[in-house]
């Protein structure tokens, strides 16, 4: 995946989109930044989708889902190579893929487990704020002021869902319910704080 909004972020902490696909069972895998010979045919298939589909004139959100319908279906069924037939006479298999997204039973196939579990490993740092506070994600925790300006280790407890403050010698210091991971946020992508413009 690129590593962009909205599948990455620009900082250790994960997108909520990548948590969203963790919760379905999806394993992300990242390119490297800026080497997108990495992954040379996706990137020139978006640049291929992009000036067929074009969204930059679409006037809204639909106009733009039906041009890009329009240019995979062309892609698919009728565009070919000379000498060969089109993508959907040559790999069928695109129209019964077993694992297809299924909206209305996404509830039941998300887990939050498989999110705590994919974040129990990461290590993410924070400064402590003058109020003795610490950011992550949209959300605040009070640490206490007699940390500030202290550089904190954050991990996720897997089993209780806590998120566990460390100090620099990794001892515990506090403990927080993780109140971002849930199935109701990371699925409206509202982890993060939105800018103001």
């Amino acid at each position: 995946m690129d590593n962009g909004s909205p599948w990455g972020t620009q900082s250790p902490l994960p997108s909520a989109f990548g948590l969203w696909l963790v919760g379905l069972g999806i394993e992300l895998v990242y390119g490297r930044p800026a080497r997108s010979t990495d992954n040379a045919v996706v990137e020139r298939d978006h640049g291929v989708l992009a000036q067929w589909a074009e969204p930059e004139q679409c006037a809204n959100f639909e106009d733009c889902q039906q041009r890009l319908t329009w240019a995979v279906a062309m892609q698919r069924e009728r565009y070919r190579l000379p000498g060969q037939c089109p993508r959907s006479q040559a790999y069928p298999a695109l129209y019964t893929n077993p694992r297809s997204y299924d909206g209305p039973t996404e509830t039941q196939d998300w887990q939050l487990q498989r999110v705590a579990a994919y974040l129990a490993p990461f290590v993410f740092q924070r400064k402590v704020e003058v109020n003795g506070r610490v950011s992550l994600f949209a959300n605040t925790y009070s640490i206490g002021r007699a940390y500030a300006h202290q550089m904190l280790d954050i991990q996720l407890d897997e089993q209780t869902l806590d998120w566990v403050f460390l100090d620099e010698y990794h001892h515990p210091i506090r403990r927080h319910p993780a109140r971002e991971l849930s199935y109701d946020l990371i699925s409206n992508l509202r982890l993060a704080k939105r800018r103001r413009h």
